[in-house]
């Protein structure tokens, strides 16, 4: 009797065996097939950092890239199969990205993507509302540049860039949460927005007017057209918004441009 029962386990025994090594490798088949499926995905969607450069005036920023994150997606199919709306990215940041360039001038967007920003460089208010609103007509975001002085009197408190002197920043803070610094030819700004955490743009492309004509030699991708707010540019806004927009850029505003 004991031998018979011996038998019957070592017959169990094997049978488990052979039923559970077969599980293993149908479930190890079937977890490769899933990664296999997020390889190929990968090698598909994959698009990594196109990086920047720097010249003498300021920084050309670079574009950030996507890439799958494998082990988290794998994770989250892990049982399920492999389904895109599972797939994980991480971001691949460019060396010369915006938050970590706080110590250097930007002069540009990135120069891959067919995106432009359009500056009102504000004086004296008389044409600003004029300037905005055409620019309203045609689904434009306009930024704008400010002082302490003047930015009580802009309504839409959003795409600004600030000229200002060191003992401005803390003051303007207090009414604008997100913006950007200008370097003007009077006052070099860098060290003390980037004590504030603040990037500082460079101005390379300023129209005092004619503007139509000067858009056309500049315009590229990433830049950032400086407009002077005067009746000249304001009378030529609408022409050169239409040609922009002709030669198949997107006009857009700061931060999406340097993003």
């Amino acid at each position: 009797m004991k031998t018979y029962l011996k038998y019957l386990l070592v017959i169990f025994f094997t049978v488990f065996s052979f039923y559970y090594t077969d599980k293993v490798i149908e479930l190890s088949q079937y977890n490769n097939t899933i990664l296999a499926s997020i390889e190929k995905y990968a090698d598909d969607n994959d698009y990594k950092c196109m990086e920047g450069y720097i010249k003498e005036e300021g920084v050309v920023l670079g574009l950030s890239g996507l890439i799958v994150n494998k082990n988290k997606s794998y994770s989250n199919m892990k049982g399920i199969g492999f389904k895109e709306d599972l797939v994980e990215y991480k971001k691949d940041e460019c060396i010369l990205n915006k938050k970590d360039n706080l110590d250097k001038y930007i002069i540009s967007g990135n120069k891959y993507k067919n995106n432009i920003s359009l500056v009102i460089d504000t004086d004296t208010l008389n044409y600003y509302n004029q300037m905005i609103n055409i620019a309203k007509s045609e689904n434009v975001e306009l930024n704008t540049v400010v002082n302490l002085n003047n930015i009580n009197n802009i309504e839409n408190k959003t795409n600004i860039l600030y000229k200002t002197n060191s003992n401005d920043i803390k003051e303007f803070k207090k009414n604008i949460s997100n913006f950007y610094c200008v370097k003007t030819n009077d006052f070099d700004i860098l060290k003390y927005c980037k004590k504030e955490k603040l990037n500082s743009i460079n101005i390379i492309n300023y129209i005092e007017s004619d503007l139509l004509i000067n858009t056309k030699k500049i315009l590229e991708n990433g830049s950032i057209i400086f407009i002077k707010e005067n009746s000249k540019n304001l009378n030529e806004l609408l022409a050169t918004i239409k040609y922009i927009k002709s030669r198949g850029y997107n006009i857009v505003n700061i931060d999406t441009l340097l993003s």
